[in-house]
Formats: C-alpha cells, structure tokens, sequence
C-alpha cells in the first residue's frame, strides 16, 4: 500500500490499525478460531458453568467427533441432568474402546447416588441398570433396598428378589428381619407359596416380637392350605396333610380352619385311616357351634358314613 504524500506517524498507525482490524473480520468470517471448542468448554467448566462448557463440548463434536470430545460432552451431559444423552454418547465410545468403561460407570454411579438422595427411584433404577450392564458383578449393595422395593412395586419380582438377595448379603442384623417379610410377600404375591412360607417362617424366628407375626402367621396358613390342596390333587397325601397340619397348629387364617379339618378328614380317608378322618370331620363340627353351613353338612354325610356305613 502506497503511503500518501505528507502522511506522518500518526497517520501511518491508523493504516496499520485498519488494516488488522481487516484481516480480523476476514479470519472470522472465514470460521478460524484462536481458541479450540473444547478449551472454551474447559474454561466455562472451571467456572462451574456446566451449561455453557455442554454448549462448546457439543459444538467440539460436531466438528470433530473424537474420544476427547465426546467424552467431555458425556460428562456434561451426566452433570447438567441429562442421563439418556450421556448415555448414547458413552455407549458410542465404549463401542470403540472399552476403557472408556469406567469413566461412564462412575458417572452412573454418581446418577445413582444423585437419585437416591431426592428418592427418585426410576432415576436410580436407569442409572443402576446402566453401570451393571457394563459390569454386572459390580457391588452396589447402597442401593439394593430402594431397587428392590422399586421392582417389587412396578411388577417385576425377579429383579425385586436379586436386588433382596443383594440386601441381604450386606444388611444390618436389625434389618434382615424386614428384608425376610417382603422378600416373602414377593413371593406370595406370585403364588410361590413353598419360598413364601420358607421365608416368613424365617421371618417369624428372627423376629418374634415383630408387629407383623400375625400377619406372617396368616400368610403361611393361606398358602399352607393352597399347598395342601395342590398336593391332595396330586396324589402326594402325606405332603397334604403336613401342610393342613401346619395351618391347623397357627390357627389362622380362621375362616380356613374347618376347611381344613374336613380336607384333612378326606385324606385320612384315602389313606385308609378312618378312626383319625372321623376325628378331623367331627373337627368341622366344633369349628361350626352354629351348625349351619355346606362344609358341616358334608362333614355330618362323612361322619354318618363312617359310624353308620351309610351316606346321608
């Protein structure tokens, strides 16, 4: 550039200034960036300006998707609450590298311990699934209780009684007790009255001034007669009449008690014991003071059978 006639320092500065001030526009308009994406997140992040630095991390993917910056932008995403984008992100990098493994277990884990706090149990659960999927042998016995009663509550036993088992193996003597009732309830609530009865009769052992014995106690006499017909039906009647025998020495649930005196009398019967199958059905009759009722009338036939040889 030709300096016009005259011109003196100042004027000279001023073209130099311009000039720059040029070449500046032009650099930026061209898309050239002193300072990287990432080196901006960097400075945000130790600002604690979590968003923003998410915001250069982002931008460092799009222009160069590679593990540094797809990492850094995974940890953002765990920071500023947005689990499932982290997790896409993770996964990606695992898919390449498999010691990109404990960065996101760890990021989990600290989702985990996040969701727990504020009791968001479906947090908790996506977080703990997420970290075991990576390493399913991995010890997380801090959150097996939550898990647990989460699973239970959303209708998926199995994982209600892993996470039970997990409990167990770690919990407080004072709190195995409560662990035992509600690993049974699970099982009740399937209908695998042989675990259910194991584990609250477990329970009632450990924990004999419990508020919830009687309920225990109802619970195995339910499933004790349940067990009792399955095995009458399947010819097993000795099995039946341990189960009935069970039920009958609880004395609850009460409205089962002369149901099972006449079903005990039946298999007696089968076995050819009529002197012990009387005495059951005669049972019914003094279960029933009143008199009434279709289970005293089939136990009177049975009765006048057995005295009389005939049938009513």
């Amino acid at each position: 550039m030709r300096e016009p006639a005259g011109a003196g320092p100042v004027a000279r500065a001023a073209v130099v200034s311009t000039a720059a001030a040029v070449l500046l526009v032009l650099a930026v308009g061209c898309g050239y960036d002193a300072e990287p994406a990432i080196a901006r997140g960097d400075r945000f992040w130790a600002d604690s300006n979590y968003t923003a630095a998410l915001a250069e991390y982002r931008l460092a993917v799009d222009q160069d998707r590679n593990d540094e910056a797809l990492s850094r932008a995974a940890h953002a995403y765990i920071r500023t609450g947005q689990f499932e984008r982290a997790r896409e992100m993770y996964d990606e990098l695992i898919a390449a590298d498999s010691a990109w493994a404990d960065q996101a277990i760890f990021d989990y884990v600290t989702v985990a311990q996040r969701a727990q706090v504020r009791s968001d149990r479906y947090g908790l659960a996506s977080a703990v699934d997420a970290a075991l999927d990576l390493r399913p042998g991995l010890p997380l016995d801090e959150f097996a209780v939550p898990l647990a009663r989460y699973y239970a509550s959303t209708g998926d036993p199995s994982r209600a009684i892993d996470f039970y088992e997990r409990a167990l193996t770690a919990a407080e003597p004072d709190s195995v007790g409560t662990l035992l009732f509600e690993i049974a309830q699970v099982h009740e609530g399937q209908g695998n009255c042989s675990e259910a009865i194991g584990f609250f009769t477990t329970f009632r052992s450990r924990s004999p001034r419990d508020r919830r014995l009687a309920d225990a106690s109802w619970q195995i006499g339910s499933c004790s007669f349940q067990l009792a017909r399955q095995a009458h039906q399947a010819g097993d009647l000795e099995e039946g009449l341990r189960q009935l025998d069970r039920l009958i020495a609880l004395g609850v649930p009460l409205n089962l008690i002369d149901d099972a005196w006449f079903e005990r009398g039946e298999i007696l019967l089968e076995l050819g014991r009529r002197d012990d199958a009387l005495f059951s059905y005669v049972r019914v009759l003094e279960e029933n003071p009143t008199g009434t009722g279709q289970i005293v009338e089939r136990a009177r036939s049975r009765i006048d059978l057995l005295r009389f040889g005939r049938d009513r």
